[in-house]
């Protein structure tokens, strides 16, 4: 009955996809999409002062987007802490050898800065908040594997993660609502008012840099809190690894 039933559900997702793939416009059909590309690459760097045009389309152009995507993450790691809140930390504090521990201990705080770097030049070539929180959220996680998770939640409690989330999220919310009440929009940037700097310095983009320093505080606990909440699930009524 279940290989009845995964037969027809491919056949009906390969009907789907290529009804899916015949609609897609033809490139002479495409060429009339162009306008908001041609338009993001013409004007990007003068009306939000940032040259990373990725950077310009993510917290910018298409905020909105960013902000469901957040939202995407916050709510995932909410309710892992709704399953798990009554759980403790299996006793995992052995961790690995002490040259692996030495080693982490001399590298964390250069992992540290380069994530710190790839979001203070977000605005001005690849990177940005997602990646800078992808490296704090490594960074934590290499702690719970290296020294073991109990003594890595005591480094990094899960109070400061979750106050670190919150404050990723509201900061990220406050500063989009910064252009309403300076009579711009929702998500408003250089509209608002904001100084833009000197395109291709530090201190540009407007507020672009902010919302990318929201954004990867926000993904680098909410990443290491799912890594603790799975070290939970796993080693609940066990001693641990």
């Amino acid at each position: 009955m279940m290989k009845v039933l995964s037969i027809l559900m491919l056949v009906g997702l390969a009907v789907v996809l290529s009804r899916t793939f015949a609609a897609l416009p033809t490139p002479e059909e495409r060429k009339e999409f162009g306008v908001a590309s041609r338009h993001i690459r013409a004007h990007a760097v003068e009306e939000t002062g940032a040259v990373n045009l990725v950077a310009a389309v993510l917290f910018d152009y298409r905020g909105f987007d960013t902000l469901g995507e957040v939202t995407v993450i916050f709510a995932a790691v909410a309710t892992m802490a709704m399953l798990f809140s009554s759980a403790k930390l299996p006793d995992t504090s052995v961790g690995l050898s002490p040259i692996a521990k030495r080693s982490v201990a001399a590298l964390s705080p250069f992992i540290f800065l380069v994530g710190y770097s790839i979001v203070l030049h977000g605005h001005l070539s690849p990177g940005g908040g997602f990646q800078a929180g992808v490296v704090w959220g490594s960074l934590l996680i290499l702690l719970g594997i290296v020294y073991g998770a109990l003594h890595a939640e005591k480094v990094v409690t899960p109070d400061a993660r979750r106050l670190i989330e919150c404050l990723g999220v509201l900061g990220f919310l406050a500063l989009a609502c910064l252009g309403m009440f300076t009579g711009a929009w929702f998500f408003s940037n250089l509209g608002a008012g904001y100084p833009r700097g000197t395109p291709g310095t530090i201190f540009s983009g407007g507020i672009i840099p902010l919302l990318s320093l929201a954004v990867g505080a926000k993904i680098g606990a909410g990443l290491a809190a799912i890594f603790y909440y799975m070290v939970l699930s796993a080693g609940e009524g066990e001693d641990g690894v």
